[in-house]
């Protein structure tokens, strides 16, 4: 008999790990996924999938983005320094399981994201090693880089040709707007998709196997939709027209059909549509969040992510002859009861300018609407990112503690289509400010809360928008917690990395010109408002929103006696990935958040 936990301690459910990203053999008789089992990120394999398991890397960094080779003999995979995302791509034979560092003494930002040429001879990566993120390769012998991708923008997620003769790619072109290119993989003349000799928005290319066309996903038409580009005509056929978004097409090995994820409401559910009869499948294995497709040759064997709140991200395969769904990993203990999770219920409110926001509202089991007693607003970092029916271990602890717990998708937030997404143009840190604030109204409205014990949190771009709130309307909050903030669009724009900064600029203007919208917007320079208690963490290799952010605040918060508490975390970047500092964090946080609102 199994002896469930009567809580969630936040010493287990924390340390739950999560398959981060995987990858299948071309042959499909093995897959390796990153996972942090052990504590911190490291690579796995299972071969053939669902037999044995084995680790295949240690050490004090973690690991992400395995790849395999061709073959399938060999791995690539991406370990930076402590969170710094200066990554270095690593290779390691599987047999016997001995990793060699293929950048070694780089100082220059890598992403992840590795492809192996057909013939297993170079590898493609993108690298801001001449102040710019281009596409790069390789020889996977060991070698100089050589830049293939020389064009104004920032490149990401390039995919070798099945020829070997083309690099497909992704690059931010102008606003939130991204185009997809080709270039001759020795470099040369760059080709850009268009549609009627027009370039369209476009990203994440998928090369058909036979290499003469490129799926790919764009919000073109307002919301986002599948196409397929044929290199030869420059034709695009459109394979969606939803009303949902939908995201991240691969190709099923014989070519003759397309899978990808469709997101309804923040539960995404798989598609397949045979390209000939333009018969669509939907797969769901439960309701939640299914992500990272893959195939190795076998057609009829697929492989994806799954979570919900009661499920952790694991891998999973599905028979797509008879449905069968198989869990690879099992990430979640059995010594946690899964009906103590409670699932978010779709509700939405106005903000202060009359526009619907689309929100999940969690409620406690012990939730009494006669005595309505502390509540949480939880705010997602992005901005371009949605609050999904995913796992969300945060707050299934917080809820667990007695908060009522919203979680609004503010205006910029991806999901709702294309309009929505750029809705935050040039009023980052105002109109998407008010559609936070909007969700303490509908609390106080709804009856779902105590007025007096209203707090909030905050991640990223999240805990910005935290700090904006208690700088800005400071009567509303009991308390407040901030990880990873930026407090200032000054210093986050001249400390930040350039790809970061190309996005600030399109999206929030230029320091200079638009002096008077930067300093509006950063709490920095109204910190003095602040009244509630706040709770500030940072990682001191984060890129993304330098730790230098959250020590400014710290002397000045300091300086003007205001209640607050701070924690930089020493062998951290942006994202916490080893499971004793999340645990560490999180726990700081809700011991902190309790002082003040008292949950019972």
């Amino acid at each position: 008999m199994r002896s469930f936990q009567k809580s969630l301690n936040p010493e287990t459910i924390f340390r739950v790990p999560s398959v981060y990203n995987y990858d299948v053999s071309l042959k499909g008789d093995a897959v390796a996924f990153s996972w942090d089992k052990s504590g911190q990120l490291e690579i796995y394999i299972q071969k053939p999938p669902g037999g044995h398991m084995q680790c295949l890397t240690n050490g004090t960094e973690g690991k992400i983005s395995p790849c395999f080779a061709p073959d399938g003999n060999k791995l690539a995979y991406a370990q930076d320094y402590q969170g710094d995302e200066n990554f270095d791509i690593f290779l390691l034979e599987i047999s016997d399981g001995k990793p060699w560092n293929l950048t070694p003494d780089t100082s220059e930002a890598i992403y992840p994201h590795v492809c192996w040429s057909p013939d297993a001879r170079r590898l493609a990566f993108v690298s801001n090693r001449n102040g710019k993120f281009s596409v790069y390769t390789i020889p996977s012998s060991g070698g100089k880089p050589e830049c293939v991708s020389d064009h104004e923008f920032n490149d990401s997620d390039p995919e070798w040709s099945p020829d070997g003769k083309w690099i497909a790619f992704s690059a931010l072109v102008a606003a939130q707007d991204h185009g997809v290119f080709i270039t001759p993989a020795k470099g040369g003349e760059i080709r850009r998709l268009k549609e009627n000799d027009k370039p369209i928005e476009a990203s994440s290319p998928e090369w058909s196997p036979d290499g003469k066309t490129i799926a790919f996903m764009s919000s073109e038409r307002g919301s986002s939709d599948i196409g397929i580009w044929n290199l030869e005509s420059g034709s695009v056929e459109w394979v969606t027209n939803s009303r949902y978004e939908c995201y991240d097409p691969q190709w099923l090995p014989d070519g003759r059909k397309l899978a990808y994820l469709v997101n309804q409401n923040g539960n995404v559910s798989i598609a397949i549509q045979n390209l000939e009869t333009h018969v669509t499948d939907i797969l769901e294995f439960k309701e939640g969040v299914h992500a990272q497709i893959g195939f190795g040759r076998d057609p009829e064997t697929m492989f994806f992510t799954f979570s919900n709140p009661s499920h952790p991200p694991d891998l999973w395969n599905v028979n797509l002859n008879n449905q069968e769904f198989h869990q690879l990993t099992n990430s979640l203990p059995s010594t946690i009861d899964p009906t103590l999770f409670v699932k978010g219920s779709s509700v939405s409110y106005l903000s202060k300018d009359g526009l619907e926001i689309p929100t999940l509202l969690y409620l406690p089991k012990t939730f009494n609407p006669a005595k309505p007693g502390p509540s949480l607003i939880y705010v997602h970092g992005g901005p371009t990112l949605q609050h999904m029916n995913e796992w969300h271990p945060s707050i299934q602890h917080l809820v667990s503690l007695g908060y009522v717990v919203v979680v609004p998708n503010y205006r910029g937030s991806s999901g709702f289509g294309r309009e929505f997404r750029e809705a935050n143009r040039f009023v980052l840190g105002n109109k998407d400010l008010d559609d936070v604030v909007a969700a303490a109204g509908y609390l106080i409205e709804k009856q779902l809360t105590d007025p007096s014990r209203i707090g909030l949190l905050g991640e990223s771009y999240g805990g910005y928008l935290t700090l904006c709130a208690l700088t800005k309307f400071p009567k509303y909050w009991a308390a407040g917690a901030a990880m990873v903030p930026f407090l200032n669009w000054f210093t986050e724009i001249e400390n930040e990395r350039e790809d970061l900064q190309y996005w600030d600029r399109e999206n929030m203007g230029d320091p200079k010109k638009d002096y008077d919208r930067f300093c509006n917007s950063s709490p920095i320079f109204f910190i003095d408002d602040i009244e509630a208690p706040v709770h500030l963490i940072s990682g001191a290799h984060d890129p993304r929103c330098p730790a230098s952010e959250t020590k400014h605040a710290q002397d000045m918060l300091q300086k003007l006696g205001k209640v607050f508490d701070l924690v930089v975390y020493q062998d951290e970047g942006h994202e916490f990935r080893r499971l004793d500092n999340r645990v560490d964090a999180h726990k700081r946080i809700a011991k902190f958040l309790g002082e003040y609102l008292k949950p019972s």
